[in-house]
């Protein structure tokens, strides 16, 4: 199970519309928050000044206990992870890349950094999530995260220092090239090539990961029925010591992409194609 929130239909007719339409890194959610760049800057950097304060420490701690009470309510017996092996193939620092089709997609990356002894896992968070209200706005700001916005001076500063502090730690980075959250969208989607820049700046490799969405027979609501997710860890990118940074970030883009669609292709028994109908959207019982 994973929690429904509001305006469903809308953001699925926003799905089918940017599927038709080739636009595959776009927002549909209907109520993300919006807000001025140069107040929502100003509210990432006082979040980035605080981040080691008591505080903010403490806030960290509470949004994981809820974060591994959801996990224990809503996941245990019932969904699984698939190729933790990936992950002790190698030592070290990595971004770990997924799917993004709910806003607590990431626990089951948080299990995974625990059960291969990675301890905690970091997510690159959209800024907008740090204004989003409520219990879960609180969770999205608060569970170990990096806020992201696209200003240069923030990217090149407190990003950059927040990130290579978690690489130097030894830690894995979760971030999603897709960009933008699609409601329980099955297909894997053509990302942004920023995660790889990164990755191949820092020398550090990339593990795709694809969660596999299944839907069960218990109802969640009277439109969405409860569905699984199977994690699939699969096998790591390392960047090319002989190429630059820009040619390494293609490379490895195209082969993480490649690989989720392998994995989608694999675990669905179908091929990948954009045409959208209402299978792509786990657990719905919708028709359009």
């Amino acid at each position: 199970m994973l929690l429904v929130t509001p305006g469903r239909e809308d953001a699925i007719e926003n799905i089918r519309r940017a599927a038709a339409e080739g636009r595959f890194n776009d927002k549909t959610e209907p109520f993300d928050p919006e807000w001025d760049p140069s107040a929502l800057k100003e509210n990432i950097l006082q979040y980035t000044a605080q981040i080691d304060s008591p505080l903010q420490r403490v806030r960290r701690a509470v949004a994981r206990a809820i974060v591994d009470g959801w996990i224990r309510k809503y996941s245990d017996g019932v969904n699984e992870i698939k190729g933790v092996e990936k992950l002790l193939s190698f030592d070290g620092p990595a971004f770990v890349t997924a799917n993004h089709f709910n806003p607590f997609d990431n626990g089951l990356h948080r299990t995974l950094a625990r059960e291969a002894g990675r301890g905690r896992l970091t997510a690159i968070s959209q800024g907008t999530n740090f204004v989003m209200p409520g219990m879960n706005g609180f969770v999205l700001r608060n569970i170990d995260v990096i806020p992201l916005i696209g200003e240069p001076s923030y990217m090149n500063g407190p990003f950059k220092t927040l990130m290579r502090r978690s690489l130097d730690a030894g830690q894995l980075i979760l971030i999603y090239p897709e960009q933008e959250m699609w409601f329980n969208y099955r297909k894997p989607r053509p990302g942004k090539r920023g995660a790889f820049l990164f990755a191949a700046e820092y020398g550090v490799p990339v593990v795709p990961t694809f969660t596999e969405l299944l839907s069960r027979e218990t109802a969640e609501t009277s439109d969405f029925r409860d569905i699984k997710l199977i994690l699939h860890v699969l096998d790591p990118i390392f960047p090319d010591p002989s190429l630059s940074a820009r040619e390494n970030s293609f490379r490895m883009a195209r082969a993480d992409y490649s690989a989720k669609v392998a994995c989608y292709e694999r675990v669905y028994g179908k091929p990948l194609d954009y045409a959208f109908t209402p299978w792509d959207i786990a657990g719905w019982n919708g028709r359009f």
